[in-house]
């Protein structure tokens, strides 16, 4: 009897080990697919860390310090962690584990390509090592993947921050993490290289959303301004949005160019700003006749701006573009 329970007894602790391994491995702190090897690699470098405490460790060992297993085991199994543990001098935006966590279903299973995963993570790593003081507004940055990306710089920002950084519109959670190889920057969104072009190009891409509103803005004579390499905020209505207006109304829009030019211009804001570079109740100047000033409410809720004796709700924010971001809005600014 007493050879039975010891029997079972270690039985059952195989089998709990066993379960929180697989619980861990398929959904738990570490990304699906992941082998014990990786753990116990992940765990090997903490302890070889914690026995040279002197030493900077390298972008590799650094992000799993700081708890970005997502990130960790990802460059693992795309084969990148030797150019994180290599000698150099290299900036690396890490993505936090709930970036990776709220990415739709279709773009993790998109990530289990090995050229895809590749490719999205080199867009994460700069060449050059890049501290936040080098961070300017619109600062565009060449990433591995030949691609760029967009920093930008916000003062007094709805974040509650003296100072918010923007990596494509994502925050910078922790910056200036520094390795013995370059510095790390802890971001709150996962970055994917842009596909879209201009924010002219983008809009044609989707003519079933946008092909009243591109119709509009060709009458307007502003698609040099949304195609063209000058950075703006481009507050884009959809089709539904114009559906909104009498159709009376549209037409007149569409065939009086010089009061299409003024009411589009109005959605071009001179500067770029992303969601996180919002604050409540903040003036922002257009494009429009005598710089023209909107105003942006920002809350709980999402995204609301104002102009014209018009309110429009912003549907999609941060839409990057290579010159500038895109805003989704659900109403036309214009009040006939």
């Amino acid at each position: 009897m007493k050879l039975t329970f010891v029997t079972f007894l270690g039985f059952l602790v195989a089998f709990c080990a066993a379960t929180g391994a697989n619980e861990i491995l398929n959904g738990g702190n570490f990304p699906p697919n992941t082998s014990n090897k990786e753990i116990w690699k992940s765990n090997k470098l903490k302890l070889s860390r914690q026995n040279n405490k002197t030493a900077r460790p390298d972008l590799l060992t650094l992000a799993s310090e700081l708890g970005l297993k997502a990130f960790y085991l990802l460059v693992q199994r795309a084969g990148l962690d030797s150019m994180l543990q290599a000698k150099g001098h290299w900036t690396v935006f890490a993505p936090t584990n709930s970036a990776f966590d709220r990415l739709p279903q279709d773009v993790k299973a998109s990530l289990q390509d090995p050229e895809t995963l590749v490719r999205v993570l080199l867009y994460h790593i700069v060449p050059k090592e890049l501290k936040s003081g080098s961070l300017q507004n619109n600062k565009i940055i060449k990433t591995a993947n030949n691609s760029t990306v967009r920093a930008n710089v916000y003062q007094n920002s709805e974040a509650g921050q003296d100072k918010v950084i923007t990596i494509n519109g994502s925050p910078v959670y922790k910056e200036d993490q520094l390795a013995e190889n370059g510095v790390l920057h802890v971001i709150d969104k996962v970055l994917f290289p842009l596909t879209r072009g201009t924010a002219l190009q983008y809009l044609t891409q989707d003519m079933a959303t946008y092909s009243q509103t591109l119709k509009l803005l060709e009458a307007a004579g502003v698609n040099n301004t949304l195609n063209d390499t000058m950075a703006h905020t481009f507050l884009v209505p959809t089709n539904a949005a114009l559906g909104k207006l009498d159709p009376a109304q549209l037409r007149h829009l569409m065939n009086d160019s010089g009061t299409a030019s003024q009411v589009m211009k109005r959605h071009i804001l001179q500067d770029v700003i992303f969601h996180a570079g919002f604050i409540d109740n903040e003036k922002v100047k257009t494009l429009g006749d005598n710089s023209e000033e909107l105003t942006v409410l920002v809350g709980p809720g999402g995204m609301e701006v104002s102009g014209n004796g018009t309110f429009s709700r912003v549907l999609i924010a941060d839409i990057p573009v290579t010159n500038g971001v895109v805003h989704v809005v659900d109403t036309l600014l214009y009040k006939p």
